[in-house]
């Protein structure tokens, strides 16, 4: 029962930030200040929209969410503040609600919707306030940066 009420306590909290969850199966620590989502995790936030197998929300101790973190056939859809719409997948994504920051690990792949441009990493961080996305990639997987150039008609 303890549980049940620290979990409900959670999805009120995030309903005040305006962040919807929901989930087959919710697992809620107080002592942790950790709630782990199971079964089609599906994640809202104002236009963004994030679904994946299991996902975990981190509280301080105001049991405000300070993390969320989505793992297993993570898909999403990000909305940055200049209406420019992207949609895509990676293997994890990590949401700082305070900085309003997407952090995108493991054969990530972002599409900017309505064109052909791609951007694929290993990690790629999206800011909404700042409105950036940053791609980063390694030796062994530099970062790729697909896009189609417009011809000109003569």
């Amino acid at each position: 029962m303890k549980y049940l009420i620290f979990v409900l306590f959670i999805l009120c909290a995030l309903r005040a930030d305006k962040i919807e969850v929901s989930a087959k199966e919710f697992i809620g620590s107080s002592k942790d200040r950790i709630t782990k989502l199971k079964g089609n995790v599906e994640v809202k936030r104002a236009n963004d929209v994030l679904n994946s197998k299991e996902a975990f929300i981190y509280l301080d101790s105001n049991n405000k969410p300070t993390k969320m973190r989505a793992i297993g056939d993570v898909k999403f859809a990000i909305t940055l503040q200049d209406n420019r719409k992207f949609s895509g997948s990676a293997n994890e994504v990590i949401y700082l609600p305070n900085k309003k920051e997407y952090q995108l690990l493991g054969n990530v792949v972002v599409v900017e919707n309505g064109k052909s441009n791609s951007i694929k990493g290993d990690k790629i961080l999206v800011s909404h306030e700042a409105g950036y996305i940053n791609v980063l990639g390694d030796e062994d997987k530099p970062a790729k940066l697909i896009f189609k150039l417009d011809k000109k008609e003569q």
